[in-house]
């Protein structure tokens, strides 16, 4: 008969990466709008796509230095949460350029 032994697993931050994963579905999401006016630009979807990737490392990566430290078991949901904000920080200013890019082609000549 075997014993079930529940080994501790660290999920104290998991809530960071939800919200970071929120804020940039929201982008995503206002990047899948045209609007006249543009209430958001390029710039500040770069910006934030790439201060939430850089703080996802190193959120990722200070629970995976106490994980090992305190002996805790890894946690699969983290990385899968991780996985997710690196690939909406890369999609999210991809799909800015694809969507908004016909608005710059409005202005070439056409002879």
């Amino acid at each position: 008969m075997q014993l079930l032994i529940q080994q501790a697993v660290l999920t104290d931050f998991r809530p960071i990466f939800i919200t970071l994963i929120g804020i940039l579905v929201v982008f995503l999401g206002l990047s899948f709008i045209r609007q006249r006016n543009q209430t958001i630009s390029f710039a500040t979807v770069l910006t934030v796509s790439i201060t939430h990737l850089i703080l996802g490392g190193v959120v990722f990566y200070a629970e995976s230095n106490l994980v090992q430290m305190s002996e805790f078991t890894a946690d699969d949901i983290t990385l899968y949460l991780f996985i997710a904000i690196v690939v909406l920080a890369i999609a999210n200013p991809i799909v800015y350029r694809v969507r908004n890019n016909k608005r710059q082609q409005r202005y070439r000549y056409r002879g």
